[in-house]
């Protein structure tokens, strides 16, 4: 992902689960001009092909 002001590219400093689809991700670009840290939340949103095991309690939409 790219820093949202400089464009450079940012590395994940640390990063949680939420949930098991969600994490946060806390990122810091690495320009040293810009420093910018920032917080992302990835999420699944869709599921292209159901998984062979399925977890019951994950509920995931089909797309």
């Amino acid at each position: 992902m790219k820093c949202p002001h400089c464009k450079s590219k940012t590395t994940i400093r640390s990063s949680e689960e939420l949930s098991p689809i969600t994490r946060k991700q806390y990122r810091q670009c690495t320009n040293i001009y810009c420093c910018h840290s920032f917080v992302v939340l990835q999420s699944v949103s869709l599921t292209i092909v159901p998984s062979a095991i399925p977890d019951p309690t994950v509920k995931i939409p089909l797309s």
